[in-house]
């Protein structure tokens, strides 16, 4: 018996080289939280690598690969079938009416029919290779549909979970969704429901009464974590020490407010941005001695509102930059690309201020990811209240990031704070993110499934 862990992609990216293919590991909140339990708890991840370009002798090569290095299932999509399911039903239907951006909501019919054929091939694949008495377990809005699927494919046979990583939204949004009742029953064929808040609990129980279905049988709030060691190990590492030394030199002297997100309109850099301009503006002391640093990794960049909102984040930062800076020194860097693990921990580590200004998030773990690195700085963290981790870091200086004018001056508040108030902020958040650990959160969601999973995932097959 065994776990089988099934998401929208594996965490491998392959790339064809002169000797055949190499392997990369990708990143994501979904990767991190389930790093650290790899080595505890054996599971077989199941999740979509692209076809494109691949020969049937190409995917057998992969596929025995991917089982030898990784005890990983790739499934293969029709890269049409793919981008009709993935862009044209996850991102232009259920992404934004899960984060309550009902207007940007775009159904067809058609995109929906693939996005049921992307979960029956998933259904598929999981059944070839699962057993009587697996655990099988769900994760995210790429497939909602498949709980169904597998219940009514196995019965009572394996057990089902499913994890939402994003909001759950009120019965407001999801009334903007033709299919909602389908999906709601397909939830509800899990074993357990869980989602990272009891926020989003009750608006899923709220939304089941609407619609007049029954509550799921087992459903929680288990907000994710990470391994805070993986960040703690690399801080001490000699590549990680070169880059805190460059970067402290680069700003010394300076207060340095960091931000890292995806390009995703849900992130809210331009409020962000605004934000710091009207701060700088009106809190002049800082002006000299204050730089944001914006990480801000590409997202959906196929997709035409994702690259018009990356530039008019750009023309943002150019505007505080032309109107505020000089010759010498710019007042916000900005980086559109990804960086590397030490060069993440050195920012980190060097920031005296995180600002998370996320207009409505899942979870958030680079909130968390923050607090593992400032062990020895106990930097503060200015938060979104519309973020799941914000109830898992109360530490924080919360505010609506709706609301520019609560951004500025939530920011001045965080600059503007006793050591005193900054060491018990800090701790109280540093308590909770080792308390929370991805190994955690994976023992609790097994915990709420069943009383025996230990016994069941330590049995050979």
């Amino acid at each position: 018996m065994k776990l089988i862990v099934v998401s929208n992609r594996l965490p491998i990216t392959v790339k064809r080289n002169d000797q055949g293919f190499e392997y990369f590991h990708s990143s994501g909140g979904l990767v991190t939280g389930l790093e650290s339990i790899k080595n505890k708890i054996k599971f077989l991840w199941f999740g979509n690598i692209s076809s494109q370009g691949l020969s049937d002798s190409d995917k057998t090569k992969i596929r025995s690969d991917c089982k030898s290095k990784f005890n990983s299932c790739p499934v293969f999509i029709d890269p049409k079938l793919n981008h009709d399911s993935y862009n044209g039903f996850c991102n232009a239907v259920l992404w934004p009416m899960l984060h309550h951006f009902i207007d940007d909501v775009n159904q067809t019919n058609y995109n929906y029919e693939a996005y049921m054929k992307y979960n029956e091939i998933f259904c598929e694949k999981i059944s070839e290779i699962a057993k009587e008495g697996d655990i099988i377990w769900v994760h995210d809005y790429h497939l909602m549909a498949l709980p169904k699927m597998l219940r009514e494919r196995w019965g009572d046979k394996v057990k089902i979970m499913f994890f939402l990583h994003t909001p759950f939204p009120t019965e407001v949004a999801l009334n903007t969704l033709k299919c909602r009742k389908e999906i709601l029953a397909s939830l509800n064929s899990s074993d357990l429901v869980s989602f990272h808040s009891y926020e989003y609990v009750l608006n899923y129980i709220q939304c089941c009464h609407d619609n007049k279905l029954a509550e799921p049988k087992n459903i929680d709030a288990v907000p994710i974590g990470i391994d805070p060691t993986l960040f703690t190990e690399c801080l001490k590492k000699p590549e990680t020490q070169d880059r805190i030394r460059y970067f402290l030199n680069k700003f010394d002297g300076k207060h340095v407010v960091l931000g890292v997100d995806r390009t995703d309109y849900i992130k809210g850099i331009p409020q962000r941005m605004i934000a710091f301009k009207n701060f700088l503006n009106k809190y002049e002391k800082y002006r000299d001695n204050t730089v944001m640093l914006q990480i801000a990794v590409p997202s959906r960049m196929d997709v035409k509102e994702y690259q018009s909102y990356v530039g008019y984040t750009n023309e943002l930062v150019a505007d505080v930059n032309s109107t505020i800076g000089n010759v010498d020194d710019n007042y916000i860097y900005l980086l559109n690309n990804s960086v590397d693990f030490p060069t993440l921990c050195a920012l980190y580590y060097i920031s005296d201020v995180l600002l998370i200004t996320s207009l409505r998030d899942g979870m958030n773990l680079v909130a968390m990811e923050y607090i593992a690195c400032q062990e020895e700085n106990q930097g503060i963290i200015v938060l979104s209240e519309l973020t799941g981790v914000a109830t898992t870091l109360p530490g924080s200086i919360t505010m609506n990031a709706w609301t520019v004018d609560e951004i500025t001056e939530s920011l001045h508040r965080a600059l503007e704070l006793s050591p005193k108030e900054r060491k018990t902020r800090f701790k109280i958040n540093s308590d909770n993110v080792y308390k929370f650990t991805s190994y955690e959160w994976a023992e609790n969601n097994l915990d709420k499934l069943c009383d025996d999973w230990r016994e069941i995932l330590t049995t050979d097959e």
